[in-house]
């Protein structure tokens, strides 16, 4: 029953691996500064290069929950208006939510993994052959999943892009208008298909990171 659970807990360490690396690299203000240039991203939206790396900054605050609005006045052809419209406002709520009930369950599958952990030591059954074990198993399960989530991406990311909001919204918000939505001009698909890359190369590093940790010691232990 505890190598169940001793296999849980691994699993749910690399779901947290995971997103702590869609959290890193999701508020990379330099990935966004490079994208924008790379990308003349200001002259598409129609604002100046500083104004919308302050709208970014704002967004992102908002998303982490640093900023109770998302209220940012630009300059567009002489005047001030705001940045965002109602209908992107409200995506944002959703997409905050959805940020930080990710960060609850990363923190969540951290605590339980470190109690298992304790566990484990306190109760004198600790021996990294006996994790080697779960770390494969979980390993196994997370590398297939990543893998399916890598091919899907492959063949049609618009359709991948597509059933991800269709997951994880209930509602149809996140179908923006490039002709009045300034934020899919400021993250278009393209964007995203970037961010996802990086996002699965860091996930696979960290997974790849504590299983290798964990090979390491086991050898220790073997030739011990």
């Amino acid at each position: 029953m505890f190598k169940f659970i001793r296999t849980l807990a691994y699993i749910l360490a690399f779901v947290a691996i995971i997103i702590t690396s869609v959290d890193v690299m999701s508020f990379d203000l330099d990935f966004f500064r490079d994208f924008y240039s790379k990308n003349e991203t200001a002259e598409q939206v129609g604002v100046s290069f500083d104004d919308l790396m302050i709208s970014t900054e704002v967004l992102l605050d908002y998303t982490r929950g640093k900023l109770d609005s998302l209220d940012v006045a630009v300059t567009v052809d002489g005047r001030s208006e705001m940045m965002f419209n109602k209908r992107e406002v409200d995506h944002m709520v959703d997409v905050k939510d959805l940020y930080l009930g990710a960060l609850l369950i990363r923190n969540m599958a951290v605590v339980f993994f470190i109690f298992v952990l304790l566990i484990d030591v306190l109760t004198k059954k600790f021996s990294f052959e006996l994790h080697w074990q779960s770390v494969k198993q979980a390993g196994t399960i997370m590398f297939a999943l990543i893998a399916f989530i890598v091919m899907a991406a492959v063949i049609d990311f618009n359709t991948f892009w597509t059933n991800f909001h269709l997951i994880f919204f209930r509602n149809d918000l996140w179908l923006l208008n490039p002709n009045t939505d300034r934020l899919i001009l400021m993250v278009p698909l393209n964007f995203f298909i970037t961010l996802v890359t990086r996002i699965i190369l860091a996930s696979i590093a960290g997974l790849a990171s504590v299983i290798g940790f964990v090979y390491f010691f086991v050898k220790k232990e073997r030739n011990a």
